[in-house]
């Protein structure tokens, strides 16, 4: 019973194994009926493949209704889209909603105008229509209150727009929309159409397909015939001032007033399709576009239809829209937008949404390995995966060992072996000698040295090339590749780079770096170096002598590296990086993400053509141009909100006044379309306050308490450079005129002050001079009255000696030239100063009376110089007779012999003269050994001299010196050097 039920698990395990690779034993009706079970299938892969080439935005997303009429772009770049339940404006990255809430007549704006002036005219059956501009909108009634205008067939010229209906055209004059008849009076006109043209003012339609233009004078210009215009389903309008047109459900014409000719153009002869319901053209970004149910294209200088673009069937799109990157948007009535960026439309995507696994080449040929699905082989020349073997087993890798001429395919609970194309599934059960085994024997199968080596779960097994039994096992966790490199056997591990030698695993140990970083996979480059990717540390390039890291990888998730030429593709959790051999060295040349139509940005393997590049993710595989150019997604940056103290500002209102603690808050925005716009970076200053550029990733920015001043907020990115001025107003107290005022009231105020104090020490010091002046006049009056009573005293002995000596007739004469002289003195002694001929009549006196007193003894001489003015030349009262008064009792009279005293009087300038002394005595050093003391007069002279020359009117130096210093009687000179201070 055993032996029975292990033969009926054994047959299970066959029975499975086989259907689980089924396609390799197909007969040729199997195909048939498997190609049928795939188209069964054909739709939903289709849907399915909108995930990822298309972006979809609809009220999950934000939009108020998936209902979504038309899309537009408008002058600044953003994006429109018209629902039944109001217009909404796209930026790439947020969705903004206007309806009547905001100011719309009514939600139901299934069209609108971009004009260049910035405004975006909307169209609504209501009794009023307007524009939309800033987020504002305006509205404008009907002249004809409640009628309502139904702006089917509007047109539009420059930045003027004409809503038009079947019956009525209006103009926006005054404010208000005035209404003018479409319909001819003329009963023999089937219709009728304004046209704003300078030569043509109607177009007109007569029975049997006849057109007319008129003028504004009423006269035919010229006629056609169109059977394709007049009289079928369609759209028509003026496009601007040259072109009109008209669609059908089968063909379109263009009127050019210009050259008043019309082009007619079928669609079944243009593109192939027979009909297209709600065909429409517009001018978009200065060139014509038209677009119906099913397709969008642009129309060139002849208005042919070029590079049409048709909608999946599924998607049911009824409009479509080319924007200025080339991006292409679709517009349906049930699932809102569907985006399709222009890098996407050059990509085709396969196996959407299988997890891909293994990139082999098998025979110079790409063999893919699919999770649960099995092995798909890549026809180039179609670009597409074919089905090669299927099985819903857990697929490791494919491996050619050439040596043997035999391909492996290994999965996770079986291996295939194809041999000169004939493929059979391998017995693990043999080979392990068990009932129920999985494949341990390797994930990858590489040749060395006459053995087979595999890596699995816990280590490398060296394998029997005819049996693939294991003879030898080589443990190591986290064996994640095997590769032959230098005839050396090199195992990547989660624990660095190892090898197999001598029969036993060793570390590669390198002579500049430790490296002990868990390794994904190992390839080959060159003959020299092998490239060696790790799980978040980078990728690094060796010649297992030396290991350097390859340059912008750092901790980067490296999965696996193709090598084609000089160049050198990675697989990481970045996208694809694209490195260029220069010299020795490798330099990043590009990296291809989302942006450039990759499904994810964590890419699991790579393989590159001559001209493809294909990628294997989670989500799939693209396949896109290896050397396509990306497209910047980035069309402007603005502000999006800007206030002070809640205040908006604008253009027209950037003046604020000025508040403390003030707040200026800035929004920034960018229209940018790209796929992955989240991590934008916007550098920024707010001059004058900054100089230097600060670079962020917010686009909010805050700036508190800032002075009056005019300010300028620079914001740019990349080569797009704007800014926004305001200014705050200073209050009346921090103006210019009102700080120049306090400065110049400061200035006269400190001005006035400094003048009272300057004033008030003047004056101060005025008086202290004017009391020392005083002062110093009482002094020389004290001085002078010390003189007095010595010069008398000298004088009253001189004569008490001719008494003593009986000599009344010299007494009688010393004694009347002494009452004059005193007489004479005591007048001068009043005054302050004297002219120098009464000083030196007053010497001459004096010395006369001493002359009498020592008889003959005594002589002098007073010699004056004639360029003296003696009666307008002042000196200070008695300033000389002191010392001529030592000169005869010190000088001459301690003499024996007879002496001399000398005046000279010398003139120096106007204002200063000189004045000697000068005798012949004994000289004042034997007078001052005699008397042992200093001579009385000389001490009085210096306190005199100090006060006349504090009273700032006289300047007088003196000096004495000994005229014969080497001789017995040295005789003694007293100088005195005047000058009079006007």
């Amino acid at each position: 019973m055993k032996h029975k039920k292990r033969h009926i698990t054994m047959l299970s395990l066959w029975i499975w194994r086989l259907f689980s690779v089924f396609p390799i034993f197909f007969k040729q009706k199997e195909r048939t009926a498997k190609l049928k079970t795939l188209a069964f299938f054909a739709y939903f892969s289709v849907a399915t493949s909108l995930a990822q080439q298309y972006t979809n935005y609809s009220t999950k997303n934000g939009l108020p209704s998936n209902h979504v009429y038309t899309i537009i772009q408008d002058a600044k770049g953003f994006m429109w889209f018209l629902t039944d339940k109001g217009m909404t404006r796209f930026n790439g990255n947020q969705l903004i909603t206007f309806t009547t809430k905001d100011g719309l007549p009514n939600n139901d704006v299934w069209d609108a105008y971009p004009t260049p002036d910035g405004n975006v005219w909307y169209m609504s059956k209501s009794a009023s229509l307007g524009y939309v501009k800033e987020d504002s909108i305006r509205s404008f009634p009907n002249s004809n209150k409640n009628k309502i205008i139904n702006p089917i067939y509007s047109s539009q010229v420059g930045d003027s727009v004409f809503p038009s209906g079947p019956n009525r055209t209006f103009t926006l004059k005054d404010n208000q929309w005035i209404g003018e008849s479409v319909k001819s009076l003329n009963t023999f006109f089937l219709d009728r159409i304004k046209v704003r043209q300078s030569n043509v003012a109607n177009i007109a339609f007569k029975e049997k397909g006849e057109i007319e233009l008129y003028d504004k004078k009423n006269n035919v210009i010229t006629s056609f015939y169109s059977k394709d215009i007049h009289g079928k389903t369609g759209a028509r309008g003026q496009l601007n001032d040259s072109l009109f047109f008209w669609t059908t459900n089968k063909n379109y014409s263009i009127l050019n007033f210009n050259t008043l000719k019309v082009k007619t153009i079928h669609l079944k002869k243009s593109i192939g399709i027979d009909e297209v319901k709600n065909l429409r053209i517009n001018l978009v970004n200065g060139g014509l576009q038209i677009s119906g149910n099913g397709f969008v294209a642009k129309l060139d200088e002849k208005y042919e239809i070029v590079n049409p673009f048709f909608f999946p069937k599924n998607m049911q799109g009824h409009f479509g829209f080319i924007d200025k990157l080339n991006t292409i948007w679709i517009a349906t009535f049930n699932n809102g937008v569907y985006k399709l960026p222009y890098v996407k439309k050059n990509v085709k995507y396969e196996l959407l949404n299988d997890k891909i696994q293994s990139f082999n080449i098998i025979d110079k040929e790409l063999i893919v390995g699919v999770y649960e699905k099995g092995f798909y082989k890549y026809h180039k020349k179609e670009k597409v995966f074919k089905e090669f073997i299927k099985s819903k087993d857990y697929v490791f890798g494919a491996s050619q060992i050439k040596p043997i001429n035999t391909n492996f395919y290994l999965f996770k609970n079986t291996i295939l072996k194809e041999v000169n194309g004939v493929v059979s599934l391998l017995d693990l059960s043999e080979i392990y000698k068990q009932e129920y085994v999985i494949n341990e024997l390797g994930r990858k199968l590489l040749y060395f040295d006459d053995k087979l080596y595999g890596n699995f779960s816990f280590g490398i097994n060296q394998l029997n090339l005819n049996s693939l039994k294991i003879e030898k096992e080589f443990r190591q966790k986290g064996a994640n590749d095997i590769v032959c490199f230098k005839d050396r056997l090199l195992i990547a591990t989660t624990n660095g780079l190892k090898e197999i030698k001598n029969d036993s695993l060793h570390p590669i140990i390198f002579e500049n770096k430790t490296f002990n970083k868990s390794i994904l996979s190992i390839k080959k480059m060159d003959d020299t170096n092998i490239i060696i990717n790790t799980d978040g540390f980078g990728a690094y390039i060796s010649d297992l002598k030396e290991i350097k890291p390859l340059v912008s990888t750092a901790f980067l998730i490296v999965e696996e590296a193709f090598i084609q030429d000089e160049n050198l593709w990675l697989a990481t959790n970045t996208g694809v990086l694209k490195f260029t051999k220069n010299n020795s060295d490798y330099q990043l040349e590009k990296q291809f993400t989302i942006e450039d139509g990759l499904p994810t940005d964590h890419i699991n393997t790579v393989f590159v053509d001559d001209e493809n590049l294909i990628v294997g993710t989670n989500n799939g595989i693209a396949i896109l141009p290896k050397k396509k150019e990306s497209i910047p997604q980035l069309l402007d940056v603005y502000i999006d909100k800007a206030k002070y103290n809640k205040k908006h500002i604008t253009t027209d209102n950037a003046t604020f006044k000025y508040t403390e603690n003030n707040n200026v808050n800035i929004t920034v925005a960018n229209i940018d379309f790209s796929e992955n716009n989240t991590d934008f970076l916007y550098d920024f200053k707010l001059e004058p306050s900054q100089k230097e550029w600060t670079t962020t990733n917010t686009n909010i920015f805050n700036f508190n308490n800032l002075q009056p001043d005019s300010y300028i907020f620079h914001f740019k990115s990349g080569n797009i450079n704007k800014q926004l001025r305001f200014t705050i107003k200073p209050l009346w107290w921090q103006t210019f005129w009102f700080k120049g005022l306090v400065i110049l009231f400061g200035v006269f105020l400190v001005a006035l002050i400094s003048r009272f104090f300057v004033r008030r020490s003047q004056f101060k010091k005025n008086q202290k001079i004017f009391e020392d002046k005083r002062l110093s006049e009482l002094q020389l009056k004290a001085l002078r009255s010390q003189m007095n009573p010595h010069f008398v005293f000298n004088s009253l002995s001189a004569i008490q000696y001719y008494i003593g000596e009986n000599d009344f007739e010299a007494s009688e004469t010393y004694l009347v030239k002494f009452s004059k002289l005193i007489r004479q003195f005591f007048e001068l002694s009043k005054e302050n100063e004297i002219s120098l001929a009464i000083e030196i009549s007053l010497l001459n006196n004096y010395l006369e009376i001493e002359k009498l007193r020592f008889k003959e003894k005594l002589n002098f001489t007073i010699n004056v110089d004639p360029s003296l003015d003696k009666e307008n030349t002042k000196i200070p009262t008695m300033l000389l007779q002191p010392i001529v008064e030592n000169a005869v009792n010190h000088g001459v009279f301690n003499k024996m012999e007879n002496g001399l005293v000398a005046l000279r009087f010398i003139y120096i300038d106007t204002q200063t003269f000189k004045v000697e002394i000068i005798d012949d005595g004994v000289g004042f050093v034997n007078t001052k050994k005699r008397q042992n003391k200093n001579v009385k007069s000389s001490n009085v002279l210096k306190d005199r001299l100090h006060f006349l020359n504090y009273s700032e009117k006289w300047q007088i130096s003196y000096k004495e010196e000994e005229v014969h210093p080497n001789k017995k009687d040295k005789g003694n000179k007293s100088v005195f050097l005047i000058k009079i201070i006007k």
